[in-house]
């Protein structure tokens, strides 16, 4: 059994462990429905036996009811929480044996950050369906997908590189904790994400500036003396004393009513955020209390640092809109606010947060999406442990020993062997259709990309210094901007001599170029281009079915090299090895290809 198929099976019996403890907490969820029920039954009951006694005797046993009610609400619930954590985290595993088995994903696969004017991340397949995005992701946050997409998007430095490797293998080790983080994350709506950190943003504390209103404080507090004052003296005296709780009633109801607009506008931008900031809490409490070892995490958690715990902050702010969210039951919000001016007090207390704590508030969320990111390359890290992280060179280094294409599944991927030359400024690869040219300059491509995002590579080993890559392989036409094939590839030639004429660490992957014209003048432009690079000493691999480009070696013998993909032919079926090899390809087999459509071309 392979390493990945030992990582396989470690996923499904952790999905069946968890099946079984969500199906015995299904269970318990269900007797506490049971129990609720019992209680509501009895308390109608008990209403029904001691109505003749009288009012005195009815409060006090529909209280006992009510807080044994609630106290089973609040267990039950709790209970609930915990099922819906497990099915998470079932559902998250499911997707990790789908994702090392069919490269799927549930998680976003990047298809907004896609850009045909990137300098390569269309050809290489860096963000949409099966693509690198896809297969390392997993940010449930707009912020962590915008972070990973960014490392993806642009080489780092080789020290910031170097310092994510090394995060990444760290986190690496803490695959349970790992999925519980996500798990937190992965079903939290991204609008009300968006809108509390939105609302943080501009001066929250101008929402909350009608509580100056010295009003207030007499509301607060006068309130719950006066109106439970009376209840209780209305119980145990009876009489005008009613009427004049009734009174009291009005005057706080109108007393509530002056502030709600003010209320309102806080709420709408906080309302049912509690149990989001909750996991936040939680995520963030793992970070907080872990010992961590590595320099990246270390300077990546403290800002957090304070007298309370980022956790402890966020905690508090989830309790208090927690509180405040009880307006959204009216029953609920009527007797809280007569008796309590509760609105009022929770709005209070949310301004006392807000001036404690709201000053660094946003760098906890900011921390968990960078977490998102470290985890997305560790999880990588932990399903191909026989990969390499890749050595980042100073000086001109590109050297592979097993290079693979990280989309192609273990069983069908064939690895090859190669080393650029930093005397040589070219590699021209010849070779038939589906021999593996084009798939050998995205396997280079790829994993440049993941090195330099600090993740490991699909190679036994690998080592190259940090280039600025440019490809062109994909060229459209448009009709949109009304350009032709031909004119595309003109454009995209203009934009790679441009770029890498200011840049002495471009590197450039071409997959036949000037595909749009003659094959005369297609001969000539790719002569002339690969001259200018030459020129300009831009290192770059050129991909081509032109035999005559090959020959350029005879005219640049120091600064180009020639390599090939070949095919075994044996009574007109074609055997592909997609090893790279030295010189120039002398099989083709478009014949071939044709003939088996009924085109028959007498070669």
């Amino acid at each position: 059994m392979s390493i990945n198929q030992n990582i396989i099976v470690d996923y499904s019996s952790k999905i069946e462990l968890l099946k079984g403890e969500s199906k015995d907490l299904k269970k318990v969820i269900d007797q506490y429905s049971y129990l609720r029920l019992g209680v509501f039954s009895l308390a109608i009951l008990f209403t029904y036996l001691f109505f003749d006694i009288g009012f005195k005797a009815i409060v006090p046993i529909f209280i006992f009811m009510i807080i044994a009610f609630l106290f089973l609400v609040k267990i039950q619930l709790k209970k609930k929480n915990l099922f819906d954590f497990k099915n998470q985290q079932i559902i998250l595993l499911e997707n990790e044996v789908d994702n090392m088995l069919n490269f799927k994903n549930i998680y976003n696969d990047g298809a907004q950050f896609s850009d045909g004017k990137h300098p390569y991340t269309d050809d290489l397949d860096i963000f949409g369906p099966y693509s690198i995005f896809s297969l390392i992701n997993r940010c449930a946050t707009a912020k962590g997908n915008l972070i990973l997409a960014a490392w993806l998007k642009k080489s780092s430095e080789k020290t910031e590189i170097e310092k994510r490797q090394q995060a990444v293998q760290e986190l690496a080790k803490y695959q349970n904790e790992s999925l519980d983080f996500r798990a937190r994350l992965f079903t939290l709506p991204a609008h009300q994400t968006e809108k509390i950190i939105g609302f943080f943003q501009k001066s929250a504390t101008e929402d909350t500036a009608f509580l100056k209103n010295p009003m207030i404080n007499v509301l607060i507090w006068l309130t719950p003396i006066m109106n439970f004052s009376l209840l209780i003296v209305s119980i145990l005296l009876g009489g005008i004393f009613w009427k004049l709780f009734a009174l009291a009633l009005v005057l706080t109801g109108i007393g509530s009513i002056f502030f709600k607009k003010d209320i309102d506008k806080i709420h709408v931008e906080l309302s049912r955020c509690d149990d989001l900031l909750a996991n936040y809490a939680n995520n963030l409490e793992w970070i907080d209390e872990h010992s961590w070892k590595t320099e990246l995490i270390q300077e990546m958690v403290l800002p957090i640092k304070g007298k309370k715990t980022m956790s402890q902050q966020i905690h508090g702010l989830s309790k208090i809109l927690q509180q405040l969210d009880n307006r959204l039951n009216i029953m609920v919000s009527v007797v809280l606010n007569l008796f309590l001016q509760w609105d009022l007090r929770c709005v209070r207390k949310f301004a006392k947060w807000q001036h404690e704590n709201g000053n660094h508030f946003l760098s906890g969320f900011k921390l968990v999406s960078q977490f998102e990111a470290l985890i997305s390359l560790s999880t990588l890290d932990f399903h191909y442990p026989e990969w390499c992280y890749p050595k980042i060179k100073e000086d001109f280094c590109l050297k592979s020993t097993s290079l693979g294409h990280p989309l192609i599944a273990e069983g069908k991927r064939i690895n090859n062997d190669f080393y650029f030359c930093s005397d040589v400024t070219i590699d021209v690869i010849t070779g038939s259709n589906m021999a593996g040219k084009s798939t050998f300059l995205r396997t280079l491509g790829v994993n440049m990309i993941l090195a330099f995002a600090g993740a490991k590579v699909c190679a036994s080993n690998f080592e190259t210094s940090i280039f600025n890559l440019i490809s062109y392989m994909r060229i459209k036409d448009s009709l949109a901007d009304q350009t032709s094939t031909f004119k595309a590839e003109i454009d995209r030639l203009k934009m790679i001599l441009d770029f890498s004429a200011n840049d002495a660490n471009s590197l450039v992957l071409i997959d036949e170029m000037l595909r749009g014209t003659n094959s005369r003048d297609k001969y000539l432009g790719s002569k002339v281009f690969i001259q200018k690079l030459i020129q300009q000493k831009t290192a770059g691999l050129v991909a081509t079915h032109d035999l005559q480009i090959a020959e350029l070696e005879k005219e640049f013998p120091k600064q180009l090299r020639n390599f090939h993909f070949d095919i075994q032919v044996e009574n007109d079926e074609m055997f592909f090895d997609y090893k790279i090899k030295d010189g120039e390809c002398k099989t083709f087999n478009a014949s071939i290809l044709l003939k088996a459509i009924g085109i028959d071309t007498g070669n």
